[in-house]
């Protein structure tokens, strides 16, 4: 009996802490982007921080990124094409570890959802689905990688990257 006290205790503690962690509110736009695969939307994206301005891919100062999703995504097509992304920015053996947290934490993606990613002060990289709190990467190397896909000059998408940090697009100056 004791023990299962004890158990709705922590899952009542860690449910009540679970809610209360919110994403930023009020910050300053960087920028924003729309991805586009051929004819296909897969989501728009936008950048926000405590002034407006972004900078030092290296070292990642507090951020949310939001992406609202066009299109339905399966939570292994997400894992995947993560996994892959992240081997682009780093070589680091603790690539299998963040995968199978963000298999814990992510969920299945339906047209409309959104999916935010927040670094706090700390570095660690909260996970939210349509404005609630899903889970936390603590490892503050997670989030810089995380994050790169997004941000940095050799993304996959250096155009949305430049748009995300605020920056003049080659289309722009055509």
């Amino acid at each position: 009996m004791q023990k299962l006290v004890a158990f709705i205790f922590i899952l009542l503690v860690s449910t009540a802490s679970a809610g209360s962690i919110t994403a930023p509110e009020n910050w300053n736009k960087v920028g924003e982007a729309e991805l586009k695969v051929l004819w296909f939307h897969i989501y728009s994206a936008a950048l926000f921080t405590p002034s407006g301005n972004y900078s030092n891919v290296n070292k990642p100062n507090p951020l949310l990124l939001e992406l609202t999703y066009k299109r339905n995504i399966s939570k292994a097509d997400l894992i995947e094409e993560t996994e892959e992304q992240l081997e682009m920015f780093t070589e680091s053996e603790k690539i299998p570890i963040w995968i199978g947290q963000l298999n814990q934490i992510w969920p299945e993606i339906s047209k409309g959802d959104q999916l935010s990613f927040w670094i706090d002060e700390q570095g660690h990289g909260n996970f939210f689905h349509n404005q609630s709190w899903i889970g936390v990467v603590t490892d503050p190397e997670f989030s810089n990688a995380f994050i790169n896909i997004w941000l940095s000059e050799k993304s996959s998408y250096p155009e949305l990257a430049k748009e995300l940090r605020g920056e003049s697009t080659d289309e722009e100056l055509r």
